[in-house]
């Protein structure tokens, strides 16, 4: 995957303007999956802005935050509290910068997976920095309109001509290769979410509406079923 085109979308604020409801109802997840966290080394890869990761820094936790786009890291950068400035690494770069010596208790992956050139390293990058015992918490959309079978020649159109819509090939990583990979890294399944069911012009909706809507997706017995975007908690077991 062509990671300038990445780099270039994620520079804009296309991303963060369309995806607010996504981005609350992360957040609300991973603090749902980890509860309190103390003592605690974490790395957010693909930070973003910070929203996921940022709600879980305190004295006594450290974060790395990484993010090849400038945009995001400069975003991250002006939501960490000046107290606590110090407890945070904000790297500008692929996750592949990171040290395989480094070691961590909590990774998020959440909404990379379909960036990145290689899931493969991905995971084993992951696998090289979480310590035993240590929880990851990973998203993936393996398919991003569950009812395109249905409405198929909208999302073609929509996708053909709508201008803010990625220029490159997404990865789409089915859950049991998710979680086949998650195993061959000695990660166990605790938990696991589903949520967002894309509908017709939702893009266009009032952001209020949006959130309302993913909400719903999220709590609903059926809706969450067939939700288009699966995020997971993962221990790895001791060595």
């Amino acid at each position: 995957m062509d990671q300038t085109s990445v780099k270039r979308f994620f520079d804009g604020n296309q991303y963060l303007e369309n995806s607010h409801d996504r981005i609350v109802i992360r957040s609300q997840i991973v603090k749902g999956f980890l509860g309190e966290v103390q003592n605690a080394r974490i790395l957010d890869i693909g930070c973003g802005d910070g929203s996921l990761s940022l709600p879980l820094l305190n004295a006594s936790n450290r974060l790395t935050l990484v993010d090849i786009s400038e945009n995001m890291i400069r975003k991250a950068r002006e939501r960490v509290p000046p107290a606590l400035s110090g407890n945070v690494t904000l790297l500008n770069d692929s996750f592949e910068a990171l040290g395989d010596a480094e070691r961590f208790d909590i990774v998020l992956c959440i909404g990379v997976i379909a960036h990145v050139p290689s899931v493969d390293a991905l995971f084993a990058k992951i696998a090289a920095v979480l310590q035993p015992g240590g929880r990851l918490v990973v998203e993936t959309t393996p398919n991003p309109f569950p009812l395109g079978k249905l409405l198929s020649p909208y999302y073609y159109v929509r996708h053909r001509f709508t201008a803010n819509t990625a220029r490159y090939a997404k990865n789409r990583l089915k859950l049991p290769d998710l979680l086949a990979r998650a195993s061959a890294i000695g990660l166990q399944r605790l938990r696991s979410a589903r949520y967002s069911v894309p509908l017709p012009g939702m893009s266009h909706w009032p952001q209020r509406l949006k959130l309302r809507y993913t909400l719903f997706t999220l709590n609903n017995p059926f809706m969450s079923r067939i939700g288009s975007e699966h995020v997971l908690l993962f221990r790895r077991q001791a060595a």
